[in-house]
């Protein structure tokens, strides 16, 4: 039997014994239900059959790091990557690498048909041997006119200037002088004949396809048999990259997040070939050219990211899903975003005042429990539901990546009524904040969502 002043306080709530303990029983199934759910409360409001019951949804406050960072989807790409061709024109006769290889330089990948190359050079052997020959011949015969000259000048000196006649000795002289440019003719054959020669040598090396630089054969498109046309464009028969042991990854930035963007900075990625692990960069170049998208007319920058890889687990031409870190906050307060998009569906009373209902306006405990202290219409007095003035009464600000420095308005439960609590927001990741200042501790249930039941 329930004492009579649990009776008394009963029919005050309105309530026979009976039914009493049925709500009661069916409150306290739902309060249990809550409380195993966690991060809940409930608060009621109205009288009788229109009784509303607030379920909150809160989070609690913690102490972390925090880091802001901007997304950005990439390729990964070696950090030196060559095309090798061949500068002549033939036919391929052995082909000495295939994808995958480690090569070094120097290291012959292929080689072309050297026969015609080869006769090449023959044939300017020979012709540099000729025309040394020549000018063998011409200076042999510029020295035979020099000292014909000589002689004929010296008889004319002594002669007086009579024999030989001045004609003669002129003429002498001239044949001298077209001896000498002679001499001179037959040194530059041999220059050219020089010259031709090494150009042929140097055909002939370059039958020889070789390595430029230390690395792994990623491509090759070339097979014995083949033959090669360079007489418009060098075709590209082997593609190199260097050690992969080093990778760069290259992201095109959005120009409204450019700005965020500093040399050195940290980032973390992923690629689909490693679901669940994660791999890090640095920020190494930030491109000044900027590209347009034909379709939606975005500017970004290409931004290069240097990427150990000692493992050899990244791939030339991976995809790759990157996060770079632009501001970090460690040890931080922080709360749930969803806090400070949350709108209560209390406000404030008459004359300005926060009005959610409290012990001390709503009667003891169990009136709270059982129909929520009884509020009239408006909030104000017995007989209804909340009315229009039970609205938020805060500052909230809309999350758009960052609330840094900004002042708002959260909401705290609080021996289970809410609290409004002014706070001081710092850097955001999208997900939780950071609180700089306010009567804010770890641990503070924040409200983050509320739902109203009718019953």
């Amino acid at each position: 039997m329930m004492s009579n002043q649990s009776n008394e306080q009963l029919a005050q709530l309105g309530l026979t014994s009976t039914s009493g303990k049925r709500k009661a029983l069916k409150w306290g199934i739902i309060l249990a239900l809550l409380l195993l759910a966690g991060g809940s409360g409930v608060y009621y409001f109205g009288r009788g059959q229109n009784q509303v019951n607030i379920v909150f949804k809160t989070d609690a406050a913690i102490q972390g790091d925090l880091a802001v960072t901007v997304s950005a989807t990439g390729s990964i790409e070696p950090t030196d990557e060559v095309e090798v061709s061949s500068e002549l024109s033939g036919i391929i006769t052995d082909v000495y690498v295939d994808y995958n290889d480690q090569v070094i330089k120097g290291q012959v990948l292929a080689r072309l048909n050297t026969s015609t190359l080869e006769a090449d050079v023959l044939v300017k052997k020979a012709s540099l041997k000729s025309a040394q020959a020549s000018l063998q011949q011409a200076r042999a015969e510029a020295r035979e006119a020099k000292a014909q000259y000589e002689h004929y000048l010296q008889v004319w000196e002594l002669s007086g200037g009579k024999v030989p006649s001045k004609q003669d000795l002129n003429a002498y002289e001239i044949d001298w002088e077209v001896a000498q440019a002679a001499q001179l003719s037959a040194d530059a054959s041999v220059e050219v004949a020089r010259a031709n020669l090494e150009s042929a040598q140097s055909d002939l090396s370059k039958a020889e396809i070789v390595s430029p630089i230390d690395g792994v054969v990623l491509a090759k498109d070339v097979e014995p048999g083949q033959t090669v046309a360079s007489s418009y464009s060098a075709p590209t028969l082997f593609l190199l990259a260097r050690d992969l042991s080093s990778m760069e990854l290259h992201v095109d930035i959005d120009e409204a997040d450019i700005g965020l963007i500093k040399l050195g900075q940290q980032a973390t990625f992923t690629v689909d070939a490693y679901s669940g692990r994660s791999f890090t960069g640095q920020i190494s170049q930030i491109r000044l050219a900027s590209t347009e998208d034909s379709d939606t007319s975005v500017v970004s920058y290409e931004t290069i990211l240097t990427v150990p890889n000692p493992e050899r687990l990244l791939l030339p031409s991976m995809t790759a899903v990157t996060d770079i870190a632009v501001e970090s906050a460690t040890d931080t307060l922080t709360i749930a975003n969803a806090a400070l998009r949350y709108q209560p569906v209390f406000g404030p009373a008459p004359g300005g005042s926060v009005s959610p209902p409290d012990k001390a306006r709503s009667g003891n405990f169990l009136s709270n429990l059982l129909d929520g202290g009884r509020r009239g219409p408006g909030g104000r007095g017995p007989g209804g539901p909340p009315g229009e003035n039970f609205r938020q009464n805060t500052n909230t600000t809309t999350m758009n990546g960052s609330l840094e420095g900004a002042s708002t308005t959260v909401w705290v439960l609080r021996d289970n009524h809410p609290v409004p609590v002014h706070i001081e927001t710092g850097i955001s990741d999208g997900l939780r904040t950071q609180v700089i200042s306010g009567d804010l501790q770890v641990g503070d249930l924040v409200i983050t969502d509320s739902t109203q039941v009718q019953s």
